[in-house]
């Protein structure tokens, strides 16, 4: 560090080399960072040992200059409280105090980038500021490359040309074989850290060529308009589904390894999804880590709001809504576990006691850690009309129909009875239904004709082994 800038949190723990006490006297303080100072200065300067290195280290006061010294001034009192009035003298450079300043804690850029698709943080984590206020400034070397370790030995030749500032980055068939650098700065307010720079640790690679989507982005290119909204509902496939020996050699068998890796897929989902221009975006399979670092962020800058919960237990992918904030509010958002809901809850009673009788059914029913996700929306141009909206993902296994009733069932009668509360709380109001999901289910199965009559009846032969009916 050079004289003028800031001693800041973690200079001052490398200063010191271990945990700190509030309550530490300043004079002990003191003393520990000038003997750390002179034992890192000795090591560099190994033939003068018969010569040690001493470096003073006082507090100063900043208004008059005066040490500040006492057996009653504590490490809180002189590096926090008092920050703003001392200054620190470390041989003959004077440093101020900066107290929680914006900081980078973590940069990573993704390992897959295709041209035509954006490029933006894989993993960008901030103290003392929000992720909003910092400042991103985007590069592209003006070399291009054949391979990666060719790049890498030849960085000091790259010419480093500006492309984009802000979020995220977009790249055009002419960058491939370039590397992208982005510079981070953490603000907040008026204040300033200091700045974090990351190469990306691949070269942009040629895109996937036209994808069935972008022929349906031809139907989008403008919002629904106004009264209307436009629903996506996918599943997105979850990464601890996709990512592992059986995945890839016996349920995807077929698809080349990279294009199952999520780094390369999430390119591909991004640029669908807000190339539809959707008013209500409900996901299923959707991992807690894609959520959080990739598509609340990308999708917030589209005006879109999100909410995410995971599915019972100890599993880290669960349901995902993102709806848009121009056209939408929430007015209530709920995660509930249908097994639990059918135990514990009085509206279900009447069944519980029907599959009790049965010992496998309920074996079968209670480990199952399906969620229903269930959010109250009010349209912001007309708020006279809110939209109950469900998103389900129900049993997958193809043996389990009978599961996938229940299942149904469950998640019907509660989205019924929000809708019950919302009118009487509103009766004003025009309610709607909106019920979306992964229901595993195609029409000649029971799922779709309890969803079409609302019955089905004890002989259906989805349920199998099991005797009951709604």
């Amino acid at each position: 560090m050079t004289p003028g800038n800031y001693i800041r949190p973690y200079f001052y723990t490398t200063l010191l080399h271990g945990t700190l006490s509030i309550d530490e006297q300043l004079t002990n303080v003191l003393t520990r960072i000038s003997s750390n100072i002179a034992k890192a200065a000795s090591k560099k300067k190994k033939k003068n040992k018969n010569n040690p290195v001493e470096v003073p280290v006082k507090m100063m006061r900043t208004a008059d200059e005066a040490a500040v010294e006492g057996e009653d001034v504590s490490c809180f009192g002189a590096f926090v409280a008092g920050a703003a009035g001392h200054s620190l003298l470390i041989g003959e450079d004077k440093y101020s105090i900066d107290v929680n300043p914006p900081m980078i804690k973590t940069v990573d850029l993704p390992k897959s980038m295709m041209a035509g698709f954006p490029v933006y943080p894989n993993k960008f984590e901030v103290m003392f500021a929000s992720k909003e206020s910092c400042i991103l400034k985007w590069f592209k070397s003006d070399l291009k490359f054949e391979t990666v370790k060719e790049a890498q030995s030849k960085l000091n030749q790259i010419v480093w040309l500006e492309a984009n500032s802000g979020y995220s980055c977009y790249t055009t068939n002419d960058d491939i074989g370039r590397l992208i650098k982005v510079v981070v700065t953490p603000a907040t307010n008026n204040r300033k850290g200091d700045e974090m720079e990351v190469i990306s640790p691949v070269l942009v690679s040629a895109g996937p060529g036209e994808c069935p989507f972008e022929r349906r982005h031809a139907l989008t290119k403008e919002p629904a308009g106004a009264n209307r909204i436009r629903v996506v509902c996918y599943n997105i496939l979850a990464d601890l589904y996709a990512d592992s020996d059986f995945a890839r050699s016996k349920l995807f068998s077929s698809c080349p390894p990279y294009a199952i890796d999520m780094d390369y897929r999430k390119q591909l989902l991004i640029k669908e999804l807000i190339g539809y221009n959707a008013d209500l975006v409900c996901l299923q399979e959707l991992d807690e880590r894609l959520f959080l670092r990739d598509l609340q962020p990308t999708l917030e800058r589209e005006g879109l709001e999100g909410y995410y919960d995971a599915k019972g237990g100890q599993v880290t992918e669960g349901c995902g809504i993102f709806f848009q904030k121009q056209k939408l509010r929430m007015v209530d958002h709920t995660r509930i576990i249908l097994s639990d809901e059918l135990q514990s809850n009085p509206l279900f009673e009447d069944w519980w006691e029907k599959i009790s009788s049965n010992v496998k059914l309920v074996e079968r029913v209670v480990q199952r850690t399906t969620t229903l996700q269930i959010s109250v929306l009010e349209s912001i141009e007309n708020p006279s009309k809110q939209i109950v909206v469900g998103v389900t993902h129900l049993y997958f296994y193809p043996e389990a129909d009978n599961i996938r009733l229940l299942q149904a069932g469950i998640s019907m009668r509660l989205l019924q009875q929000v809708m019950s509360l919302c009118k009487t709380k509103h009766p004003e109001k025009d309610i709607s239904l909106l019920f979306c999901g992964d229901f595993n289910s195609t029409p000649e199965f029971g799922v779709y004709r309890f969803m079409k009559t609302q019955f089905i009846d004890v002989d259906d032969p989805d349920w199998s082994s099991s005797k009951f009916t709604f």
